[in-house]
């Protein structure tokens, strides 16, 4: 019981932290870098990128091009694929060195 309950409080706590930096990184990071406990959650864009890229390149990509058949039809959804994933990549690389960067300076100013 004391296991399911550790567990449960630590999926909690990495959904919170998942929120605040995705909503406020500034104020997040600023705590992450004071606990230091959950500093390992600074690479969540890099390893949510990976993640959604393996998802899209061999679950979302072949699906939409066997039901659409893009290489027959001219559908604009086949247009918008390569389009999506752009957007997303360059969201998460963004996302990504913003949070190094308030990894550095609240390591520096939290260093005294």
């Amino acid at each position: 019981m004391k296991i399911r309950k550790a567990l449960f409080s630590f999926v909690y706590s990495v959904g919170q932290i998942t929120t605040g930096l995705l909503l406020h990184p500034y104020q997040t990071m600023q705590s992450l870098v004071r606990q230091k406990f959950f500093i390992w959650m600074t690479l969540l864009p890099s390893l949510f990128l990976s993640f959604l890229t393996i998802f899209w390149k061999f679950a979302i990509v072949p699906v939409v091009q066997s039901v659409f058949s893009c290489a027959v039809t001219n559908f604009f959804a086949c247009d918008w694929i390569s389009f999506i994933s752009n957007i997303v990549t360059f969201f998460c690389i963004y996302w990504q060195v913003l949070l190094f960067y308030l990894l550095i300076r609240f390591t520096l100013a939290y260093r005294k």
